[in-house]
């Protein structure tokens, strides 16, 4: 089997998971010169739950704004239509895909709070860092391990023995995927992502957040997803299926240039936003 029928199964849309409907006419949308704040707000109240979502998400603690948005147009206006798009992917991503289910033992309730943890984790990282767009390293680390989510659930038999493998070994998954399918979730993330047509920043930290690569290029929005991933398990915050904790490597740390000492206040932090966000996120 191996790669062979993973690249099969990629190459069935009807089978896999598409980006939500919402986030594409929006997506359309502001590649015309032509988009309004009406025209944005419009296509995103066509679905009200991610509108809720998303004006809970800028009224959140991550922007600490100084008074209460009470519409999506001030929203827009406040945050900027790119902000507002890797909200709605955010937000409609979730609503989308947590109906699926696994019949292996691999949890996805607990899947998705790691997403989202890792998602956190990553942002507060960033924003540590003064990255220009700490939305994008947000999206990045809430979709890094998309690839697990379609083993999951299209090599339901696979993943399950995967799984097994990592309880009974204590493998890392990536190196449990290898082994079994002769690829792992960072080839099948950066497949999916780039069918998604999601910017290039985004499919490379989905693609290199366990910097497994020694000759792709680091960024600092691929060290704070890295980071973040193993900060989130380190912290418990949901399960991306992992037994041990992996040890962030220290270029990750150099190329952000954070300061270890500032390490307490950033995983206070990060706890504080993660229970706010899988409130808004999962509600």
């Amino acid at each position: 089997m191996k790669q062979r029928k993973i690249e099969d199964i990629l190459d069935s849309v009807d089978r896999l998971p598409t980006l939500p409907t919402i986030y594409t006419k929006l997506t359309n949308l502001l590649q015309s010169p032509n988009a309004t704040v009406k025209m944005i707000s419009n296509v995103i109240s066509e679905d009200q739950a991610i509108a809720v979502k998303v004006l809970k998400l800028v009224n959140s603690a991550f922007y600490s704004l100084p008074q209460k948005i009470g519409s999506l147009k001030h929203a827009i206006v406040i945050s900027g239509s790119n902000q507002i798009r890797n909200l709605v992917l955010v937000a409609s991503t979730i609503e989308r895909f947590k109906e699926l289910n696994s019949d292996s033992s691999f949890n996805m309730q607990r899947f998705w709070e790691h997403s989202i943890g890792c998602a956190v984790a990553a942002r507060v990282l960033a924003e540590t860092a003064y990255l220009k767009n700490p939305d994008d390293v947000f999206t990045g680390g809430l979709l890094h391990d998309i690839g697990k989510l379609v083993h999951a659930v299209y090599l339901n038999e696979e993943f399950t023995t995967i799984i097994a493998d990592v309880n009974e070994s204590g493998l890392p998954v990536i190196e449990a995927e290898r082994k079994m399918l002769g690829c792992d979730h960072t080839y099948t993330g950066r497949v999916l992502a780039t069918k998604w047509n999601l910017s290039q920043g985004t499919v490379d930290m989905i693609e290199h957040h366990h910097l497994s690569d020694p000759s792709a290029e680091l960024t600092k929005e691929i060290a704070a997803v890295h980071i973040g991933n193993i900060l989130c398990i380190a912290l418990d915050l949901g399960s991306g299926g992992e037994k041990k904790v992996a040890v962030a490597q220290m270029k990750a740390w150099k190329i952000l240039d954070i300061e270890l000492n500032n390490l307490e206040t950033i995983v206070e932090r990060i706890g504080r936003l993660f229970k706010e966000s899988v409130v808004i996120l999962e509600s």
